[in-house]
C-alpha cells in the first residue's frame, strides 16, 4: 500500500509499505545487505552511485557541526544521527536491524563538513539509481512496527485552526459575532497538490482489497431506515431481505465449493453483490475477508466470532454451534467443546487479535478492564502470555522523551501486577 503526501514546501513524496511473500522474504542479515545499504560507495569503483548517495542520501550535517539543523532538539538529533560504525549488519535486542556501516575512510563533503558512513540514510542502490531521488528503504520484521508504520502512512495532511476577528476600529453594527462561523479547521494546499488532484492522480492505493465481513446473532441484525417510515414496514422488509451474514448461510446451501471455506476465507472464492444481497462465485480478481472486531466481554457474539474462525460451510446458526455432531445450547459451550476457552485462552487470543490494530496504550486499557471485571480465571497466565504486547510503545516513548536511541529494554515477564482499590475515590489502580 502507498499514500502520496505533500511536504510543507509543496513537493510530493510517497510512503510505501511492501509485504514480501514466500521465498522473497529476508531471513538473514546477509540477505538484508543485498537489498539495503547504509554506506557510501567508493567514488572510483561506483562513481554514478557515489554521486547519487552524496546528493540524495546524506543526513546533516547536524550535531556539533550545525546546531541549527531542523532535525536538532537541543544538542541531540531527533533522527539519532550520527550512527555507530558496525562491521556487519545485525538485529538488536528489540528485533530492529542495525545496518552495516564500516569505517573505511570514504567521506562526502557537505556544507564544509566531512560526512562518513555514520550519516548515510539507508537506501536500495537499484531504486536510487532508477529514480535519482531520496528513497529511504528500511527493513521491518515486527508486527508492532508495521502497525505503527501503517498508522503513519495514513495520518493525513497537516491541519491548522484559526479564527477571523475584526480589525482595530471596526464597529459591531451587525450584532453579536457568530464564533462558530468564524472558526475554521483548514489545511494548506500547495500548487503541486492542487495540480495533482486536478489531474486525478492516485493519492492512496492498497492491494489486495479487504472486505469487512459483518456478523450478528440470530434476529439481532442491524437495520437502517428513514425517520418517516412505518415500523411495521421496516420489520417486514428486513425479515425478507438477508444480511451479508445470512446470505453466507444461503450460499453454503447452494454452492458446494464454499463449504470447505470459513467465513473469512469466503471472499477469496466468492464475491458479494450488495444490491441483490447474495454471494456469487468469483470470476476474476482477488480479495481478503476480515471478520469485524468484537471486543472481549460482548457475550455470545464474541464466542460466535471465535467459532467462525474454525467452522466451515455453515448453513445456519445451529450449524455454528455443532461440534462432532452435537448441537450445543450456546456458542460459549461450543467453544469449550472445541477446547478454545481453556486456561483463559479467549482473553489471550483477544489481546493478540487487538494487537494487530490497536496501540500498546489501548491494549493496557483492555487488560485493566478485564482485571476490574474479574473475567479472567488466572490473570497472571494471561500477563505472562501477552506481556510483550502490553508493554508495546513504552520503550519507544522513553526513547523519545530521553532522546536515547540505545536504551535497554528492562521489561521482564516476571513482573507482578497489583490491583489496589481506593475506597475514598472508588478507583482501581494497577
Amino acid at each position: 500500500m502507498y499514500t502520496v503526501e505533500f511536504q510543507k514546501r509543496g513537493l510530493p513524496h510517497a510512503h510505501i509499505l511492501l509485504w514480501l511473500e514466500g521465498t522473497n522474504k529476508l531471513h538473514t542479515t546477509k540477505e538484508i545487505d543485498m537489498v539495503i545499504s547504509a554506506e557510501i560507495p567508493h567514488p572510483q569503483l561506483y562513481p554514478k552511485l557515489h554521486m547519487a548517495v552524496s546528493t540524495y542520501m546524506m543526513h546533516g550535517p547536524c550535531g556539533g557541526a550545525n546546531l541549527n539543523s531542523p532535525c536538532m532538539n537541543g544538542k541531540r538529533c531527533t533522527k539519532y544521527f550520527l550512527k555507530k560504525f558496525v562491521d556487519s549488519s545485525l538485529i538488536d535486542e528489540d528485533g530492529y536491524p542495525v545496518y552495516k556501516r564500516r569505517d573505511y575512510g570514504v567521506c562526502v563533503n557537505k556544507n564544509g563538513t566531512p560526512l562518513d558512513n555514520r550519516y548515510v540514510v539507508p537506501y536500495n542502490p537499484l531504486l536510487l539509481m532508477r529514480y535519482q531521488a531520496h528513497v529511504n528503504t528500511e527493513y521491518c520484521n515486527k508486527s508492532n512496527a508495521i502497525k505503527h508504520l501503517f498508522k503513519y502512512v495514513n495520518k493525513g495532511p497537516n491541519r491548522a485552526n484559526f479564527h477571523i476577528k475584526k480589525k482595530a476600529g471596526e464597529t459591531d453594527e451587525e450584532g453579536p459575532i457568530n464564533e462558530i462561523k468564524r472558526y475554521y479547521d483548514c489545511r494548506y494546499v500547495s500548487p503541486c497538490e492542487a495540480a495533482w488532484r486536478i489531474f486525478m492522480f492516485d493519492i492512496h492505493e492498497k492491494w489486495p482489497p479487504v472486505m469487512r465481513l459483518a456478523l450478528h446473532l440470530e434476529g439481532q441484525q442491524c437495520v437502517r431506515f428513514r425517520e418517516n417510515q412505518k415500523f411495521e414496514n421496516v420489520v417486514n422488509y428486513h425479515q425478507s431481505v438477508p444480511t451479508m451474514f445470512l446470505a453466507w448461510f444461503v450460499a453454503n446451501q447452494i454452492y458446494s465449493d464454499g463449504r470447505e471455506l470459513t467465513y473469512a476465507q469466503f471472499p477469496s472464492k466468492f464475491t458479494y453483490l450488495p444490491d441483490k444481497r447474495i454471494w456469487h462465485p468469483r470470476k476474476s480478481g482477488y480479495q481478503i475477508g476480515r471478520l469485524s472486531y468484537i471486543p472481549v466481554g460482548s457475550g455470545e457474539l464474541y464466542y460466535m466470532r471465535i467459532l467462525l474462525t474454525f467452522q466451515r460451510g455453515c448453513k445456519g446458526f445451529d450449524c455454528i454451534k455443532t461440534v462432532n455432531g452435537h448441537i450445543y445450547n450456546s456458542f460459549q459451550d461450543a467453544c469449550y467443546a472445541l477446547g478454545l476457552l481453556s486456561d483463559d485462552k479467549e482473553f489471550i487470543d483477544g489481546i493478540f487479535e487487538a494487537a494487530t490494530s490497536q496501540s500498546g496504550q489501548m491494549l493496557r486499557v483492555l487488560f485493566v478492564r478485564l482485571l476490574i471485571m474479574s473475567t479472567m480465571h488466572k490473570p497472571d497466565n494471561v500477563w505472562k502470555a501477552t506481556w510483550k504486547l502490553l508493554t508495546d510503545g513504552i520503550l519507544y516513548a522513553r526513547r523519545r522523551i530521553l532522546n536515547i536511541p540505545g536504551i535497554w529494554n528492562l521489561f521482564h515477564p516476571s513482573l507482578t501486577l497489583y490491583v489496589v482499590h481506593d475506597r475514598s475515590h472508588n478507583i482501581d489502580t494497577v
